[in-house]
Protein backbone atom coordinates (compact mmCIF):
# COMPACT_ATOMS: atom_id res chain seq x y z
CA UNK A 1 0.00 0.00 0.00
CA UNK A 2 1.16 3.04 -1.43
CA UNK A 3 0.94 6.27 1.05
CA UNK A 4 1.38 9.40 -0.11
CA UNK A 5 4.19 11.86 2.27
CA UNK A 6 0.78 14.06 3.31
CA UNK A 7 -1.41 11.16 4.23
CA UNK A 8 2.01 10.01 6.52
CA UNK A 9 2.40 13.53 8.05
CA UNK A 10 -1.06 13.33 9.31
CA UNK A 11 -0.86 10.08 10.69
CA UNK A 12 2.96 11.13 12.53
CA UNK A 13 1.06 14.35 13.64
CA UNK A 14 -2.42 12.08 15.64
CA UNK A 15 0.17 9.46 17.29
CA UNK A 16 1.83 12.16 18.57
CA UNK A 17 -0.50 13.79 19.84
CA UNK A 18 -2.07 10.97 21.70
CA UNK A 19 -2.51 11.49 25.40
CA UNK A 20 -1.62 7.59 25.80
CA UNK A 21 1.69 8.02 24.77
CA UNK A 22 2.47 10.79 27.79
CA UNK A 23 4.88 9.96 30.97
CA UNK A 24 3.64 11.74 34.05
CA UNK A 25 6.86 12.38 36.39
CA UNK A 26 7.19 10.76 39.69
CA UNK A 27 5.85 12.75 42.70
CA UNK A 28 9.36 13.02 43.72
CA UNK A 29 10.99 14.10 40.68
CA UNK A 30 12.36 17.17 41.59
CA UNK A 31 13.91 15.70 45.05
CA UNK A 32 15.27 13.11 43.18
CA UNK A 33 16.44 15.88 40.89
CA UNK A 34 18.03 18.27 43.32
CA UNK A 35 20.09 15.18 45.34
CA UNK A 36 21.46 14.47 42.22
CA UNK A 37 22.98 17.79 41.82
CA UNK A 38 24.34 18.26 45.35
CA UNK A 39 26.35 14.46 44.34
CA UNK A 40 27.81 16.05 41.21
CA UNK A 41 28.78 19.34 43.27
CA UNK A 42 30.41 17.31 46.41
CA UNK A 43 31.96 15.13 43.74
CA UNK A 44 33.64 18.14 41.87
CA UNK A 45 34.78 19.69 45.24
CA UNK A 46 36.49 16.29 46.46
CA UNK A 47 38.34 16.01 43.26
CA UNK A 48 39.34 19.57 43.48
CA UNK A 49 40.40 19.14 47.47
CA UNK A 50 42.42 15.88 46.52
CA UNK A 51 44.31 17.72 43.69
CA UNK A 52 44.89 20.53 46.49
CA UNK A 53 46.37 17.66 48.68
CA UNK A 54 48.31 16.38 45.96
CA UNK A 55 50.16 20.11 45.24
CA UNK A 56 50.86 20.30 49.30
CA UNK A 57 52.41 16.87 49.78
CA UNK A 58 54.54 17.93 46.90
CA UNK A 59 55.45 20.81 48.08
CA UNK A 60 56.23 19.92 51.38
CA UNK A 61 58.59 16.98 50.05
CA UNK A 62 60.40 19.48 48.22
CA UNK A 63 60.84 21.75 50.84
CA UNK A 64 62.36 18.82 53.08
CA UNK A 65 64.66 18.01 50.15
CA UNK A 66 66.12 21.71 51.01
CA UNK A 67 66.36 21.56 53.89
CA UNK A 68 67.87 18.14 54.11
CA UNK A 69 70.57 19.83 51.23
CA UNK A 70 71.53 23.10 53.06
CA UNK A 71 71.66 20.97 56.23
CA UNK A 72 74.71 19.01 54.63
CA UNK A 73 76.06 22.11 53.74
CA UNK A 74 76.54 22.88 57.21
CA UNK A 75 73.01 25.60 56.92
CA UNK A 76 69.60 24.79 57.87
CA UNK A 77 66.35 27.11 55.98
CA UNK A 78 62.92 27.03 56.63
CA UNK A 79 60.38 28.61 55.37
CA UNK A 80 57.46 30.83 57.30
CA UNK A 81 55.43 33.06 55.28
CA UNK A 82 57.49 33.60 52.62
CA UNK A 83 60.21 34.48 54.87
CA UNK A 84 63.43 32.24 55.54
CA UNK A 85 65.21 31.67 58.00
CA UNK A 86 69.17 30.37 58.20
CA UNK A 87 70.50 28.37 61.26
CA UNK A 88 74.30 27.76 61.12
CA UNK A 89 75.24 24.58 63.59
CA UNK A 90 77.77 24.72 65.81
CA UNK A 91 81.45 24.26 64.04
CA UNK A 92 82.34 21.28 66.07
CA UNK A 93 79.31 19.74 64.90
CA UNK A 94 79.95 16.89 62.05
CA UNK A 95 78.01 13.56 61.06
CA UNK A 96 78.15 10.94 64.04
CA UNK A 97 80.27 13.37 66.33
CA UNK A 98 78.48 15.02 69.51
CA UNK A 99 78.44 18.67 69.82
CA UNK A 100 81.50 19.41 72.08
CA UNK A 101 81.02 22.06 74.75
CA UNK A 102 82.88 25.50 74.43
CA UNK A 103 86.13 26.29 75.75
CA UNK A 104 85.92 27.87 79.18
CA UNK A 105 87.51 31.58 78.84
CA UNK A 106 90.75 32.13 80.64
CA UNK A 107 90.06 34.35 83.66
CA UNK A 108 92.48 36.34 85.52
CA UNK A 109 94.18 33.42 87.69
CA UNK A 110 93.82 30.94 85.15
CA UNK A 111 97.17 29.80 83.20
CA UNK A 112 97.11 29.53 79.43
CA UNK A 113 99.54 26.67 78.53
CA UNK A 114 100.11 26.86 74.55
CA UNK A 115 101.82 23.61 73.22
CA UNK A 116 104.23 23.93 70.12
CA UNK A 117 103.50 22.91 67.05
CA UNK A 118 104.64 19.04 66.41
CA UNK A 119 108.32 18.78 65.53
CA UNK A 120 109.06 22.35 66.78
CA UNK A 121 111.84 21.99 69.41
CA UNK A 122 110.24 24.19 72.33
CA UNK A 123 111.98 27.78 72.87
CA UNK A 124 113.82 28.94 75.72
CA UNK A 125 113.20 32.06 77.61
CA UNK A 126 115.99 33.76 78.11
CA UNK A 127 115.74 36.48 80.70
CA UNK A 128 116.58 40.43 80.35
CA UNK A 129 120.04 41.17 81.51
CA UNK A 130 120.92 44.19 83.15
CA UNK A 131 124.62 44.46 81.44
CA UNK A 132 124.21 46.91 77.93
CA UNK A 133 126.26 45.64 75.18
CA UNK A 134 129.62 47.05 75.20
CA UNK A 135 128.96 49.74 72.66
CA UNK A 136 125.84 50.85 74.76
CA UNK A 137 127.81 51.82 77.86
CA UNK A 138 127.34 54.90 79.26
CA UNK A 139 129.70 57.59 78.31
CA UNK A 140 132.50 58.58 80.94
CA UNK A 141 132.69 61.83 80.69
CA UNK A 142 134.48 62.50 85.07
CA UNK A 143 137.01 63.97 85.18
CA UNK A 144 139.49 66.32 82.98
CA UNK A 145 139.26 66.15 79.45
CA UNK A 146 142.23 64.98 77.53
CA UNK A 147 141.73 66.67 74.05
CA UNK A 148 143.47 64.98 70.64
CA UNK A 149 145.69 68.08 71.05
CA UNK A 150 146.61 68.37 74.48
CA UNK A 151 145.57 68.82 77.92
CA UNK A 152 144.40 72.39 78.77
CA UNK A 153 147.57 74.95 78.05
CA UNK A 154 149.54 71.57 77.40
CA UNK A 155 149.56 71.44 73.70
CA UNK A 156 151.62 68.84 71.82
CA UNK A 157 154.56 70.30 69.97
CA UNK A 158 155.08 73.64 72.24
CA UNK A 159 158.48 73.67 73.80
CA UNK A 160 159.31 74.17 77.45
CA UNK A 161 159.99 77.92 77.13
CA UNK A 162 156.30 78.24 75.51
CA UNK A 163 154.83 76.40 78.41
CA UNK A 164 155.89 78.46 80.99
CA UNK A 165 155.68 81.68 79.34
CA UNK A 166 151.59 80.37 79.74
CA UNK A 167 152.15 80.01 83.39
CA UNK A 168 153.09 76.15 83.38
CA UNK A 169 155.43 75.21 86.07
CA UNK A 170 157.62 71.86 85.91
CA UNK A 171 159.05 70.00 88.63
CA UNK A 172 160.86 66.37 89.20
CA UNK A 173 163.09 66.74 85.94
CA UNK A 174 164.25 63.38 84.61
CA UNK A 175 167.00 64.87 81.72
CA UNK A 176 167.64 62.34 78.98
CA UNK A 177 170.16 63.00 76.01
CA UNK A 178 167.06 64.18 73.49
CA UNK A 179 163.78 64.43 76.29
CA UNK A 180 163.13 65.37 79.63
CA UNK A 181 160.25 64.03 81.41
CA UNK A 182 158.73 66.73 84.17
CA UNK A 183 155.72 66.94 86.27
CA UNK A 184 153.86 69.68 84.64
CA UNK A 185 150.84 72.23 86.95
CA UNK A 186 149.98 75.85 87.16
CA UNK A 187 147.84 78.47 85.03
CA UNK A 188 145.98 76.39 82.47
CA UNK A 189 146.77 72.89 83.45
CA UNK A 190 143.66 70.74 84.63
CA UNK A 191 145.32 68.44 87.05
CA UNK A 192 148.99 67.69 87.72
CA UNK A 193 150.32 65.75 84.84
CA UNK A 194 153.19 63.78 83.41
CA UNK A 195 154.90 65.37 80.02
CA UNK A 196 157.65 64.21 77.99
CA UNK A 197 159.17 67.45 76.04
CA UNK A 198 161.69 66.44 73.70
CA UNK A 199 164.39 69.35 72.56
CA UNK A 200 163.96 68.99 68.75
CA UNK A 201 159.99 68.75 68.35
CA UNK A 202 158.59 69.63 72.09
CA UNK A 203 155.67 68.71 73.98
CA UNK A 204 155.49 64.18 72.79
CA UNK A 205 153.36 62.71 75.95
CA UNK A 206 151.07 63.73 78.36
CA UNK A 207 149.58 61.99 80.87
CA UNK A 208 147.23 63.27 83.73
CA UNK A 209 147.79 61.95 87.00
CA UNK A 210 144.18 61.79 87.54
CA UNK A 211 141.88 60.06 85.54
CA UNK A 212 140.77 61.86 82.29
CA UNK A 213 138.25 60.93 79.70
CA UNK A 214 138.17 61.76 75.97
CA UNK A 215 136.19 63.71 74.20
CA UNK A 216 134.19 60.26 72.95
CA UNK A 217 133.39 59.61 76.08
CA UNK A 218 136.16 56.75 77.00
CA UNK A 219 138.07 57.04 80.69
CA UNK A 220 137.99 55.57 83.79
CA UNK A 221 136.52 52.30 83.96
CA UNK A 222 135.64 52.21 80.31
CA UNK A 223 135.91 48.88 79.23
CA UNK A 224 138.61 47.20 76.60
CA UNK A 225 135.07 46.11 74.43
CA UNK A 226 133.96 49.60 74.60
CA UNK A 227 136.96 51.23 73.90
CA UNK A 228 137.61 48.94 70.64
CA UNK A 229 133.95 49.87 69.76
CA UNK A 230 134.52 53.48 69.83
CA UNK A 231 137.75 53.58 68.17
CA UNK A 232 137.42 50.83 65.54
CA UNK A 233 141.04 50.97 64.11
CA UNK A 234 142.17 50.61 67.89
CA UNK A 235 144.63 48.50 68.40
CA UNK A 236 145.82 46.24 71.79
CA UNK A 237 149.50 46.71 73.21
CA UNK A 238 151.17 44.72 75.79
CA UNK A 239 148.88 46.37 79.04
CA UNK A 240 146.03 48.38 77.05
CA UNK A 241 145.19 49.36 73.50
CA UNK A 242 146.13 52.40 71.20
CA UNK A 243 144.01 53.96 69.58
CA UNK A 244 143.82 56.96 66.84
CA UNK A 245 143.35 60.67 68.12
CA UNK A 246 144.27 62.96 65.28
CA UNK A 247 146.76 62.60 62.38
CA UNK A 248 149.51 63.47 64.21
CA UNK A 249 148.70 62.02 67.63
CA UNK A 250 147.17 58.38 69.23
CA UNK A 251 145.52 57.84 72.44
CA UNK A 252 147.30 55.28 74.72
CA UNK A 253 144.73 53.41 77.36
CA UNK A 254 146.21 51.44 80.15
CA UNK A 255 143.44 48.43 81.65
CA UNK A 256 143.68 46.20 84.12
CA UNK A 257 140.27 43.83 85.37
CA UNK A 258 138.44 47.24 86.06
CA UNK A 259 138.99 48.27 82.54
CA UNK A 260 140.62 51.63 81.67
CA UNK A 261 143.14 53.02 84.16
CA UNK A 262 145.15 55.47 82.96
CA UNK A 263 145.12 57.26 79.77
CA UNK A 264 147.73 59.14 77.81
CA UNK A 265 148.06 61.14 75.12
CA UNK A 266 151.28 60.88 72.29
CA UNK A 267 152.26 62.73 69.45
CA UNK A 268 153.30 60.77 66.36
CA UNK A 269 155.60 62.98 65.49
CA UNK A 270 158.69 62.66 68.12
CA UNK A 271 161.80 61.10 69.44
CA UNK A 272 161.56 60.28 72.73
CA UNK A 273 158.95 57.98 73.72
CA UNK A 274 159.37 54.17 72.66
Amino acid sequence: MNISEDELEQRLRALFADERLDLPPPPDAGTVIVAGARRRRHRRQGALTAVGVAAAVVFVAGGLTVVRLHTDEGTAVMSADGASISVKPPENLTPGRQPQPPAPEPTSTQDIDVSPPAGSSPSRTVPPSSAQPPSKLPAVLSGPLLASDGFGALKLGMSEAELTAQGVTFSDEQAGASCSTYTAQGSGVPVAATVVISKAVGLTVVTPEQAAHTAEGVGAGSTKEQVLATYPEAKTEPGGIVAPARSTSEYHFRLDDTGVVQTSLMSLNQDCAG
